[in-house]
């Protein structure tokens, strides 16, 4: 009996994917922290601090797309662009790290 030979995923492609899902990841953190600490910033009151819960049910897709890239970038780190993978885990890595806390402390921690 015929079985189909799956072919190996591109290394090269999971590093492209990888970097694509990191940089889409840190601007919809951005994105998310500007709506919730520029108004403080701007104003010095607390008025737009009821957004918490929907910023934070939002970062949902940055933070699984930071994972995603994280694991990408990690599976492709045995190919030729090994150096660009490693910095794109890297990056994931510390992005997984301090967008929560940037998001939860805002202009406190920076």
């Amino acid at each position: 009996m015929w079985s189909p030979v799956q072919p190996e995923p591109s290394k090269t492609g999971q590093s492209i994917a990888a970097l694509v899902l990191l940089i889409c990841s840190a601007t919809g953190f951005a994105i998310l922290w500007a709506i919730m600490w520029v108004p403080v910033l701007l104003t010095g009151g607390a008025g737009s601090l009821f957004l918490y819960p929907i910023v934070f049910l939002l970062a949902v897709g940055p933070w699984g797309g930071a994972w995603t890239a994280l694991v990408l970038a990690t599976r492709s780190r045995n190919q030729a662009v090994a150096t660009r993978s490693e910095t794109v885990a890297a990056l994931s890595a510390i992005l997984l790290a301090l967008g929560p806390i940037l998001l939860w402390f805002g202009p406190v921690a920076t």
